[in-house]
């Protein structure tokens, strides 16, 4: 069987399963909700759904772009500057397995309430996996490329980087930037349900914490599918 035929495959099993066991109420529908009740519940409040997760999503979008900027700068420098990639090497051993979300209480004392600590949060999340792979990119580039190009280019730097440098670099600069969506993308959701907990609206997050609040398994389950399926 093709590797796509069985992943459908099983896909298909885990929520027919999941829909007996559901409708059979072998679990008490409230810990327990249907497939169907679920994707019922997300058709009747789509707008809801969008709405939040755009406000997620805008948070995101503000973190990763503070994030990429960072990123490039330090990336560069330390490309330039060994002593400050050894620095760099470091920080990034010390924080690079902090999970972010960890620095919150921390965020919310800095910053306040409101969005300023989620975007931290995202943000910190996201800096040092991309940085690292910016600076894994740069750092290994072949020499004898690196050198072929600097003698092409005849001294222009910005062609040496523009044909040489950045498209060699590219692969683990895209490699960073996925593993930074990804995490960046789970701390603002874990985040925001924090927040929910202390009354702050707004995110997809937030709507899996109120929907839980208010005992309505169907909008949870529903929700945390959105979660996931931006995720991929």
């Amino acid at each position: 069987m093709k590797p796509i035929k069985l992943k459908a495959l099983t896909l298909a099993s885990a929520i027919t399963i999941w829909e007996i066991v559901g409708r059979a109420k072998v679990f008490p529908p409230l810990i327990f909700p249907t497939v169907s009740g679920a994707i019922l519940w997300g058709f009747n409040n789509w707008m809801r759904l969008i709405d939040a997760t755009s406000y997620t999503l805008k948070l995101l979008t503000i973190a990763l772009s503070l994030s990429t900027v960072t990123c490039f700068i330090i990336g560069t420098i330390a490309y330039i500057n060994k002593d400050f990639r050894s620095s760099l090497e470091v920080l990034m051993a010390v924080f690079n397995p902090l999970p972010s979300i960890s620095l919150l209480p921390f965020a919310i004392l800095w910053f306040g309430f409101g969005e300023n600590p989620i975007i931290f949060v995202t943000y910190f999340g996201s800096l040092w996996p991309f940085t690292y792979n910016i600076i894994n990119g740069l750092t290994t580039i072949d020499k004898s490329l690196l050198e072929a190009g600097i003698l092409l280019s005849d001294g222009d730097g910005w062609s040496l980087f523009r044909y040489i440098i950045f498209p060699l670099a590219l692969p683990n600069i895209i490699t960073g930037f996925r593993s930074a969506w990804g995490i960046s993308w789970r701390s603002v959701v874990a985040a925001e349900l924090v927040f929910g907990a202390v009354g702050m609206n707004g995110g997809i997050g937030w709507l899996v914490y109120a929907c839980r609040f208010n005992l309505n398994p169907e909008g949870m389950v529903a929700s945390i599918f959105c979660i996931s399926i931006i995720d991929r």
